[in-house]
């Protein structure tokens, strides 16, 4: 992190803090090694601490909202699952988009706390149906990293629907294929369990850039989730030609599959 001294009289720790804030945006990256101080860094940092404080408050206050896309069939068009969704109600702008906080809480370390509070509503939502007489459909759940080093997945999971009562096959499992790239075999060794405990596992993203066809021998996975981006193209017949393989290959290790982001015959 450089910072150019434009005021000799300046303190020096200021000068400091400049560098350290420019370090702050390349730490980590492969590529880019350096990089100059400009206040629209610093205007940015401030920005995330707003961010992260008021997500923090959020998660006190409970203002993290539950929300639900639906999987559906495609052949009948019936909604046969959804995914729970974390949306943050600000109180001054409204619903907050996930892409706008997800990535800053998975940097400061409060995702974890961000996913079980997910996960709790999902299966209050789930009971909440039961009791109504409503047969719901099965929800899953997003896990992440952090959550697999962190803290006993599997237990978390099992003492929830043992809490709200409800079948383990309601609340499905998943996790993103970029995961895999970083202790895979601490990665399968959750989904295994998770698996043996009767919860559903789906790998989402599948096809955004790591797949490794291997780890779908390994793991405990029941469905695939294959990558929206893949459905950019709708007349690209390379793309045509790899969803195929995909499907091909889950049909036959008998997984099911989850086409993200369809909107369109």
């Amino acid at each position: 992190g450089v910072y150019r001294i434009e005021d000799p009289a300046s303190p020096v720790s200021i000068m400091c803090d400049r560098a350290v804030i420019a370090l702050r945006t390349v730490k980590g990256s492969y590529f880019d090694r350096v990089a100059l101080y400009d206040p629209g860094m610093r205007e940015a940092l401030v920005l995330e601490r707003e961010v992260v404080a008021g997500i923090e408050s959020a998660l006190r206050e409970d203002r993290i909202e539950l929300f639900l896309q639906p999987k559906c069939n495609i052949r009948t068009g019936k909604i046969v699952g959804a995914e729970a969704l974390a949306r943050w109600r600000h109180p001054e702008r409204g619903i907050v988009a996930p892409g706008e906080f997800i990535p800053l809480i998975e940097r400061n370390g409060l995702v974890r706390s961000l996913d079980l509070r997910v996960w709790e509503k999902t299966a209050a939502w789930i009971r909440g149906l039961i009791d109504e007489g409503v047969q719901p459909v099965p929800v899953s759940v997003n896990v992440s990293r952090a959550d697999i080093y962190l803290v006993d997945v599997a237990a978390e999971l099992h003492a929830l629907v043992e809490r709200y009562g409800i079948e383990p096959s309601l609340i499905e499992v998943e996790i993103t294929e970029s995961a895999y790239s970083e202790r895979p075999d601490r990665i399968v060794a959750a989904f295994d369990e998770l698996a043996e405990r009767g919860f559903t596992v789906l790998m989402d993203d599948f096809g955004s850039g790591y797949s490794s066809y291997s780890v779908l021998t390994s793991a405990g996975i029941h469905t695939l989730k294959i990558e929206r981006s893949l459905f950019r193209h709708e007349e690209d017949e390379r793309e045509r030609i790899i969803i195929r393989h995909i499907i091909q290959t889950a049909r036959e290790l008998g997984m099911r599959t989850v086409a993200e982001g369809v909107e369109t015959q």
